[in-house]
């Protein structure tokens, strides 16, 4: 990572006035693997690829920050999710709806893209497109940290169906704000969301979101809780979306424990899906330079009785429950080597499926296993 000085690169220096020192900082991560999902039942079917993100999602970025006195710094951060195995990049969105949802090949930052003031004893504003605060939890609190075939996501960013709504997992549009860090081991933020439709459409709180998130860390332990509730209009398939989730971490040394819970209702024209997912899991530290990762999920459909799959079975009984096993390997401080299996077991009609893998028939099973790289830079 290199730092360079941000006026002298903008040729700003002979401006006269005093000017603080500024850094900009490029970064990334390349991730690639050996990928091999499965979807059992009719409608299934196998796939070999070139698999993206197993340990750590591909990205480039770029972070500056300028001291502007009396404690109080700017700053900026620009981070793009990648597709190493096709060279292009991921599609973001504009308005948090369908409606906004890019394309995927040109090189996007859909990660984060936001503009910060800051300070140690006052906290921290963003304004631009950040996760929101549930999907925080998720990153630390799920033992795969939501990347690979056996994330916690498979299970928890599932919200009418099987994949995730447009603020299930960053948000654009956003203010937040975030505590200052001297708090005695307290941490929070809280974020708003907008739509950005005009005030006479029929949708026009379609998109907008609000949500916070508050922990607790102390030594080996650390806990947070979260809420996020975004507008939609009412659909057969679509409507208000709340997700809540609490998870804690305890490092024990010889292994480091994780447990998430997440709660997660859509209220559609017809009656509210609701879905209820708890995870447990562990890092074990492993030949000095290793560790072991294991977690196992289980989701609980409780959706309103009234809500009927296509046989006319309640999809309250559509629930699914996912084991997952890993390693990885450090080869140094930014190289490492790792391999993941998971298998995702569903009941009733439910179809989840593992991160990039083949949707199974109604009921059925999804495997899948990467072996790859990860370097960072």
């Amino acid at each position: 990572m290199k730092s360079i000085l941000m006026w002298s690169a903008l040729g700003l220096a002979g401006t006269g006035a005093a000017q603080a020192q500024s850094s900009v900082t490029v970064f990334g991560v390349m991730d690639l693997g050996i990928q091999y999902t499965n979807g059992a039942g009719p409608g299934g079917g196998s796939v070999r690829a070139l698999s993206n993100g197993g340990l750590s999602t591909s990205r480039l970025g770029f972070r500056g920050s300028e001291d502007l006195g009396g404690g109080l710094r700017a700053g900026f951060w620009l981070e793009g999710s990648l597709n190493p195995d096709t060279g292009d990049g991921r599609p973001s969105n504009s308005s948090n709806q369908a409606s906004g949802a890019g394309a995927a090949g040109t090189i996007a930052f859909d990660r984060m893209s936001y503009v910060s003031l800051s300070s140690d004893t006052l906290g921290e504003v963003r304004l631009g497109r950040d996760f929101i605060p549930t999907h925080y939890n998720s990153i630390y609190f799920d033992p795969f940290n939501a990347n690979g075939v056996a994330r916690a996501g498979n299970l928890t960013f599932a919200t009418v169906g099987t994949g995730p709504l447009p603020t299930t997992i960053a948000g654009s549009n956003t203010v937040s704000y975030w505590l200052p860090p001297n708090l005695g081991g307290f941490y929070g933020m809280a974020m708003v969301g907008t739509g950005e439709n005009l005030s006479t459409a029929v949708n026009r709180d379609d998109g907008n979101f609000a949500g916070a998130r508050l922990g607790f860390a102390s030594g080996a332990f650390d806990v947070a809780a979260a809420v996020t509730r975004s507008k939609f209009k009412s659909t057969a398939t679509l409507g208000d979306y709340t997700h809540a989730n609490i998870g804690g971490s305890w490092d024990a040394g010889f292994a480091k424990f994780f447990a998430l819970y997440n709660k997660v209702a859509v209220k559609l024209a017809l009656g509210t899906v609701r879905k209820n997912t708890a995870e447990i899991g562990a890092h074990i530290p492993a030949f000095d330079v290793g560790r072991i990762r294991i977690s196992y999920a289980y989701l609980d459909d409780r959706s309103d009785e009234n809500l009927r799959n296509v046989n006319g079975m309640p999809r309250s009984r559509d629930d699914a429950r996912q084991f997952g096993i890993g390693y990885v390997h450090n080869l140094s401080k930014r190289t490492a080597l790792y391999g993941t299996y998971a298998r995702l077991t569903n009941s009733g009609q439910a179809r989840y499926v593992v991160s990039g893998g083949v949707a199974p028939g109604a009921g059925h099973r999804s495997t899948g296993l990467d072996l790859g790289v990860r370097h960072l830079f």
